[in-house]
């Protein structure tokens, strides 16, 4: 039976493709949080959305992010401090200070499959050493990783996994950092790949999570998500005729010249037209609206094109392969996502604020951890620790 079959058990569908609570204000009781390369808060986010179906709002004890624009945003959304460089932080400062999860999206350049792929050997590869030395301080309950699916197989070689949910062989980059993981002896530790796209997310995103819980809350660790509906990029839309998000005529023709064949189908994302060479080396192309959209990068981000189909235009099946448009294939409406629906995507809630500039909200946007998924996992670990928080 395949995994992602196996992660998912049957529960009435979740629809929403993002997060949807409301914040819980002068809570008795908090869940205390460190967040390392914290970007613009989608770790913070998920572990929000999860407290507050007990009631429970976050405390971000420690926020490290190094960016001075991220830095902004994710004060101005959570109305907290966030420190500079994770390297300069006086972790004595924080004295008995009781823990319950430290989230870390720690650098993915090292381990992506566009980047030069040295793994350990790259400084920014490192930074898992300090990540360990927080978990070494404080001993949270809990604590979650997340990088990008590359890091599964760089540094090359093949080795049998440890820590993996399901059985994997992995490569020399991931074995090490399992050495690392398992010396972290009070902890049951797994990691587990998963795609955003089913958690409800428009956008296949895949990233791996290494999940840590304390063993004073158990022995194992539970990875049954419920089901959720699967949502085209229409459900993320607010208004489809956005002047300011129009592509150039270069994008445009690139894109409208080529649409004498269907669609191409992979993954729920239709791609129209030819793929065309843009800024930063990636390959892109349009993506049928009434469909997912591939994973978001920093520069993806700024540049996603989505064709709204015309009104007497047939309309695909997100969950069918097949589909043969009518004449009207090509004379619809093409656009860039915006900032919002880039947050929706990443299963930011509707009261985000991104960046007021377009660019720099789309790079921290296409560089964030999805929040929908985040919260998920958190309830997981919630779960088991939730005895404890309770009595806080």
């Amino acid at each position: 039976m395949p995994i992602q079959t196996r992660l998912f058990e049957k529960k009435s569908p979740n629809k929403s493709p993002i997060l949807c609570y409301e914040r819980t204000h002068n809570a008795k009781s908090m869940i205390n949080l460190i967040d390392l390369f914290a970007g613009i808060g989608g770790f913070h986010y998920g572990v929000e959305a999860a407290a507050s179906q007990y009631g429970k709002s976050v405390k971000a004890v420690i926020v490290s992010e190094i960016d001075e624009t991220c830095k902004e945003v994710y004060e101005n959304n959570f109305n907290c401090k966030v420190l500079g460089d994770i390297n300069k932080i006086q972790i004595h400062d924080f004295a008995n200070t009781e823990i319950d999860i430290i989230t870390a999206g720690f650098p993915c350049q090292p381990f992506s499959n566009s980047g030069k792929k040295l793994g350990m050997r790259d400084p920014r590869g490192q930074f898992y050493n300090t990540i360990e030395s927080f978990i070494k301080r404080f001993t949270p309950k809990s604590f979650i990783l997340e990088n990008v699916s590359g890091i599964k197989n760089s540094g090359g070689g093949s080795y049998k996994s440890k820590l993996a949910v399901y059985p994997a062989h992995i490569g020399r980059t991931l074995s090490i950092l399992e050495g690392h993981l398992i010396k972290l002896t009070n902890y049951n530790i797994k990691w587990i790949e998963l795609d955003s796209s089913n958690f409800g997310s428009p956008q296949v995103r895949r990233r791996v999570f290494i999940i840590g819980v304390h063993k004073d809350f158990g022995d194992s660790l539970d990875f049954r998500f419920p089901i959720f509906q699967i949502n085209s990029f229409m459900s993320v839309v607010k208004e489809i005729y956005q002047e300011d998000l129009e592509l150039n005529n270069n994008q445009k023709r690139n894109i409208l010249s080529f649409m004498n064949k269907p669609p191409s189908y992979q993954n729920g994302m239709r791609r129209v037209g030819q793929a065309y060479l843009c800024k930063g080396g990636n390959v892109g192309q349009g993506y049928h609206a009434h469909g997912l959209v591939p994973t978001l990068t920093k520069v993806w981000a700024k540049l996603l094109p989505i064709y709204f189909p015309n009104k007497n235009e047939t309309l695909p099946v997100i969950k069918s392969r097949s589909f043969i448009p009518n004449e009207y294939y090509g004379k619809g409406y093409l656009r860039k996502a915006s900032a919002n629906e880039l947050a929706r995507l990443q299963g930011f809630p509707k009261f985000f604020i991104p960046h007021e500039r377009f660019p720099v909200a789309a790079e921290h946007l296409g560089n964030a951890v999805n929040a929908k998924v985040v919260s998920e996992i958190v309830n997981l670990i919630l779960q088991k620790i939730s005895d404890s928080i309770l009595k806080n």
